[in-house]
Order: structure tokens, then sequence, then C-alpha cells
């Protein structure tokens, strides 16, 4: 319990020296970050720590703790007077923390608990050049870009901290975890809006991201083998009730080229989702509901399909109007083709309660419980229950 310990007196010291330096800097702060932002620069400082505790089953019981941090900046041409529709985006990330991985020295889960897990590291995450033409309707995004910022994205999941709810394994765990966090590779991304119901978006990816020991900073682009492309398709819509319940309907599908050459050539699979408010009390607060899944052939891959689905509440208790509460589940089925060589079986299915609290409008603090049955579809391991709790700081 060390860890529980000394993360809420780093929370505290935190909120003890904000509290501080804010009061008598803070509208200096303000009008120094406002002052470059009307000519177009801007930037964020932002830290994710989570506490993770497996009290239950997995491999072991055991806690431990895993960081983010990213220094975030952006420089709007159009704002500074150089180019109209131009976008430029920087984001260095380091990723810290204790026992790394959780999936194979605590959970032993195919799925990740917490979607920041990543090798301890310095890097460029991502950076890149924007271009919009025709009012907005066309844009062309190129350089190192996360997959996952652009397609396949839950607006309603992205609560959760499962990787599996933020990201669908049915492509994650295929594709090697190629272009996501924490190494999104060189890309190329096309986007049209032809108007306020629709999107239409093609991603091109650099197919083999390298591993960490030979990429461990972003700056070696690999050698060019194999391309990841996916094209998703977006329809944004109101149901015809009074309020207009807003809802998102996504499709799309993915070919990868570079494979493991043992099995397969290529790779390829499709996918679909929806989110949709259900309930509202005003235009901030309600009852979210969600569904995705998605499949790849089950001849070349570990995850033959994933699913996954929730719900999310804003506002549940009237004198807590901006926290918000889900319950998700998210399941992989382990390929039958698979199961002589890597001894998997079945499927692995997770369950997830949480709560994120709004303390300010910059720090969020998010209690978190996972259950995961049949970690990496095997019976072997035990069902693992997790607790978690995350602190969400922008500075």
């Amino acid at each position: 319990m060390r860890y529980v310990f000394c993360f809420f007196i780093i929370i505290y010291i935190f909120f003890l020296h904000s509290s501080r330096a804010f009061a008598d800097n803070g509208i200096i702060l303000k009008s120094q970050r406002d002052l470059l932002a009307s000519k177009g620069l801007t930037f964020d400082l932002h830290a994710i720590e989570d506490y993770v505790s497996v009290y239950k089953g997995g491999l072991k019981d055991k806690d431990t703790w895993l960081g983010r941090f990213d220094f975030v900046g952006e420089l709007d041409l159009e704002k500074a007077g150089l180019l109209k529709g131009g976008l430029l985006h920087l984001d260095i990330l380091n990723a810290h923390g204790g026992l790394k991985p959780t999936a194979d020295n605590l959970v032993g889960d195919l799925q990740t608990v917490s979607d920041i897990e990543a090798t301890r590291s310095t890097r460029i995450y991502e950076g890149w050049y924007s271009q919009s033409f025709f009012d907005h309707k066309f844009s062309v995004k190129f350089g190192l870009i996360d997959l996952n910022s652009e397609f396949l994205v839950s607006d309603s999941g992205n609560l959760f901290i499962n990787s599996s709810l933020n990201i669908m394994p049915s492509l994650f765990i295929n594709n090697n975890s190629d272009a996501i966090y924490p190494e999104p590779v060189p890309a190329v991304r096309l986007k049209y809006s032809p108007n306020e119901n629709f999107d239409f978006l093609a991603g091109f990816f650099q197919g083999d991201p390298l591993n960490n020991d030979v990429n461990a900073h972003s700056t070696h682009f690999g050698n060019g083998e194999g391309l990841l492309s996916i094209e998703e398709g977006q329809y944004h819509y109101k149901l015809p009730v009074a309020g207009g319940l807003a809802g998102t309907l996504k499709g799309g599908f993915w070919y990868n080229s570079n494979d493991v050459p043992a099995v397969s050539e290529d790779n390829y699979g499709a996918y679909a989702m929806i989110d949709q408010r259900v309930f509202q009390v005003n235009g901030t607060q309600g009852l979210n509901v969600f569904f995705f899944g998605g499949g790849a052939p089950v001849d070349r891959n570990i995850v033959q399909d994933s699913y996954a689905g929730g719900l999310n509440y804003t506002g549940l208790m009237p004198f807590r109007p901006k926290d918000v509460m889900g319950v998700a589940f998210t399941n992989s089925d382990i390929s039958h083709k698979f199961h002589g060589r890597t001894g998997q079986s079945s499927s692995e299915t997770v369950f997830e309660w949480t709560y994120q609290i709004q303390i300010t409008d910059k720090i969020h603090i998010q209690p978190d419980i996972q259950y995961v049955q049949r970690p990496n579809g095997a019976s072997s391991t035990k069902n693992a229950s997790v607790f978690m709790l995350r602190a969400d700081i922008h500075f």
C-alpha cells in the first residue's frame, strides 16, 4: 500500500502548492496565455497518474504506479498571420512509473487495464502539420500521428481507463499496437466534411513502428516496410425528439500489408460503433450509451472479434453536476486457429466501473474498479480484481 500513501501525498502537495501559486500568479499567467493565444500560440501541460492494485487473482497480488506527462504546443498559422488554415502541433511525452507492464507482471491480461501503460521513455508522441481548404471542408494532416486520435474514437468510451474501451482490440492487438499510443508513426490523414452531418476520413500509416529498444524517442522512422491504411465514415445526427438527442454512427475498415510473414502476407478487418445520448436534463447533463465491435480473419489473428459497450451519466448527483459515473464491459474472442500455438482459448472479458470527480475544470480524480475474466484468454490464470485511482491534471 506504500504507493497509495505516496500517491495521496503527491496530490496533496500539488493542491497545496497550486492553490498558493495560482492565487498569486493566476491572473498574470492567464493574461500571458491569452496574449500568446491571440497570436496563435497555445500550450498545455498535462499529467495523468494511475495507482494500480491487483487485490485478488491475476498473476500476483501487488500494487504499482503508472504515469504520463505531456507537453503540448500548437501554432495556428492563420492567427499568427502566416497561412490561412494551417496548424502545427507538437506533443512531447514522458512515460514513467513503477512496475511495467502490468499485463505481463500483475494481471496477465490481453486488454491492458490502464490506457497510459507504456515503457518508460521520453519521446516525441505526436508532431504533425494540418492544412485545411475550402472553408474547412477538406483537410490534410501529415507527420507523427496517433491513429486513435482520429479513428475508432468513442466519446463516451473515452471516460474509461481500460485500454480496450478506447481502442478496439481487433485492431491494436492484431497489429502489434502499430500507430497508436505510445508509438505513433509517420502518416498522412485526409478528411472531407461536406456538411455538419458527415465526415469521411482516410489514413495511411507506416506499417512497422519498430520496437522501443530501437525507437525509444520516436526519432527513428523505421525501415519503411508495409502500410497500414484505414478508412472511416461518420454520421452525426439528432433524434427527432424534444431537445434533439445527439448521436454518432461510425464504420470503417483497415488493411495492413505488413503482417507476420510466417502466418500471412497481409491483414485486414472492419468495425462499427455508435454513441447515443438517450436522456438529458440540460445540454451538459444526462445519460449516454455506446457500443462498438470489430472483427478480423481467424486464420491470421489472435483476436477474431472484439466488442464493447456501456453507459455513463453526467450529473447523477444534483450537488455534483459535472461528475461522471460509468459502467462498461469489453470482450475479445480468441481465434480458434491460435489455441494450440499460444495456449489461449475462449475469450477475455473485462467489466469496469468508474467515477470521475471534478475538483476543478483542470483537475479530475477518478476511482476505478475492473474485473478481468480469463486474463489473456487462459483458464489457468485466475480472474483478476483490480482497483485503480487516477489523477488527471492540466496545468
